[in-house]
């Protein structure tokens, strides 16, 4: 066995007589310090390796590089790798203790279990405790550990950026539409707007007319990534049928009618902000012998790109209204039996199409990402350090 690991050694260092940016290795029950003396020479490294480090391990590992040999050797035997100075030193982790102390943080933005999980996949050997109830995570762990946590937690702990949404709902004759030219062009729209952003000036001029009516002009603040919903509307009680063995009941359930929205935006550095959007008109229709209603649904869904300073605009939500008039003749019409030939009743329906506009812009915080900072400067100074 002594003859076998001595000629892979010597291999090694052959290798180790020029500069080896990838090499293979294949031992079987080797002294560590031996493979790591080997590796050390080929990638001309700085490199200690203290007397701790002793025990024999089996390796087998293809084209990659003396540094990530290095690596893989120290996680996987335990040993403590110290990389902070121009000269690395390699130490026995147990024997060592890796001077550990524990450090606090106190998290505003995010939460101690989503960082605990990116810390412990950074430095595997370091011991992670969080608090929920007080947003705070625990972790003990060398100076050195700390301060690359630290940049971890400046980088996770941030503010989550906003999108302030203006949003105008109209509802629309679609006689005066078609007057103005307006055809909505599905096929044409694409990522960037397209047609999207091109009907305002229209719209604008069919509200001056009094062709257009708003029905709503509400203002929403929507988290990065997140999505945020509007409701204009109500619960009117719908009427559905059901058939159970040949007979018909009818049950009646409250659903929202009225005009929602999806908005779920992702911001940019340049400042816009590509959204994904849904927006559904819902109308009640009655059905008198239920003396319920049946709701006609109308969608639309559509993922665009928006600069802070142009409009959105979804339209193609037709629906059809039915209004019932009543006219009579006065005095004549209230004459008791003879009245009803002085009345009449009779029904129009129009078209009316809603459109949604909307405008993003993304919120500027100029204080956001610099709680890591000032929440934690004892990493330097060690005014704030507990040891154990």
């Amino acid at each position: 066995m002594k003859k076998k690991v001595s000629s892979i050694f010597l291999t090694l260092c052959c290798l180790s007589c020029t500069y080896v940016s990838a090499m293979t290795i294949n031992v079987s029950d080797a002294p560590i310090r031996s493979i790591l003396e080997g590796v050390i020479k080929a990638g001309n490294m700085n490199v200690l390796i203290d007397d701790s480090v002793q025990g024999n391990m089996t390796l087998h590992i293809e084209h990659v590089t003396p540094e990530e040999v290095v690596d893989v050797i120290t996680e996987s035997q335990n040993l403590f790798y110290d990389k902070s100075g121009t000269v690395r030193y390699i130490t026995a982790g147990r024997n060592h203790e890796r001077e550990i102390k524990y450090y606090t943080w106190q998290l505003q933005y995010t939460t101690p279990e989503y960082v605990a999980e990116a810390v412990q996949a950074m430095i595997p050997a370091a011991k992670i405790k969080h608090h929920s109830l007080s947003n705070t995570l625990v972790v003990g762990a060398t100076k050195r550990e700390a301060q690359l946590i630290n940049k971890l937690v400046a980088q996770l702990d941030k503010k989550p950026l906003q999108v302030d949404v203006s949003v105008r709902i109209m509802s629309i004759d679609r006689k005066a539409l078609k007057k103005q030219g307006i055809e909505w062009d599905w096929s044409t729209w694409s990522n960037e707007g397209g047609s999207l952003f091109s009907w305002v000036g229209h719209i604008q001029a069919l509200e001056e007319k009094g062709d257009a009516e708003i029905l709503a002009n509400p203002h929403i603040m929507a988290m990065n990534g997140q999505a945020a919903h509007i409701l204009i509307g109500d619960r009117v009680p719908v009427a559905k049928e059901h058939t159970k063995q040949g007979e018909k009941t009818t049950s009646v359930s409250y659903e929202e009618a009225g005009v929602k929205l999806n908005y779920t935006p992702i911001i940019h550095a340049d400042g816009s902000v590509t959204a994904a959007i849904e927006a559904e008109v819902s109308t009640p229709v009655l059905v008198p012998e239920m003396k319920a209603y049946r709701i006609s649904t109308r969608r639309a869904k559509t993922v665009v790109r928006m600069k802070p300073d142009k409009t959105l605009v979804i339209g193609g939500l037709i629906g059809k209204e039915e209004m019932e008039h009543f006219r009579k003749v006065p005095l004549l019409g209230d004459i008791p039996l003879v009245g009803k030939l002085f009345q009449s009743r009779y029904k129009t329906s129009k078209e009316t199409e809603v459109v949604i506009m909307l405008q993003a812009r993304p919120m500027q915080d100029e204080e956001q990402n610099t709680v890591a900072t000032e929440l934690f400067p004892s990493i330097e100074g060690g005014d704030k350090e507990k040891s154990t």
